[in-house]
């Protein structure tokens, strides 16, 4: 087995490396208009959610898309993982000075692998787990002494439905 070196900010090196994408980004901080917590399914972020984000005048929405989208907040696989997608979300709203949170599912997720007998059955599924993640984030926001408006969005075959309450 080779000796290795013990690395100290003395012996550091930057390594080579090759510009694949040329730009520039001015390195000023910005203000975040929502924190978008959304499934990644293909057939909604690649398209919709920008729509979304244009509709609404958003030019700096954070986005958060994992699988299942608010299920990390409504029906996590854990503990932490529910304390750590909070923790996230909490620092992108003050990093950002964000006061909004929009919280995403859409129906036939994987990520649930449920089955429904009708879609009426799914829907009222859906909105009831929206309903659990925005419960799971107001608590933990107050918890941290921060306020957000928290919105709930059900994608389905037609479209991106707020729900109201």
């Amino acid at each position: 087995m080779e000796d290795v070196k013990k690395m100290t900010r003395a012996t550091l090196e930057i390594l080579p490396m090759v510009t694949v994408l040329k730009f520039h980004v001015e390195p000023d901080h910005y203000k975040s208009e929502a924190c978008n917590v959304f499934c990644l399914d293909c057939r909604w972020c690649n398209e919709h959610y920008e729509e979304f984000y244009r509709q609404e005048g958003y030019s700096n929405p954070d986005r958060n898309y994992f699988a299942g989208g608010a299920k990390k907040l409504a029906s996590p696989q854990n503990d932490g993982e529910l304390t750590s997608t909070l923790k996230d979300i909490l620092d992108l709203l003050v990093l950002h000075d964000c006061h909004r949170v929009n919280l995403g599912v859409h129906v036939s997720c994987g990520k649930y692998s449920r089955k429904f007998g009708s879609l009426e059955e799914e829907i009222q599924f859906y909105q009831q787990e929206l309903l659990k993640a925005r419960q799971a984030l107001w608590d933990y926001l107050r918890s941290k002494n921060y306020e957000a408006e928290i919105h709930m969005y059900l994608l389905d075959w037609e479209g991106m439905h707020e729900m109201k309450i």
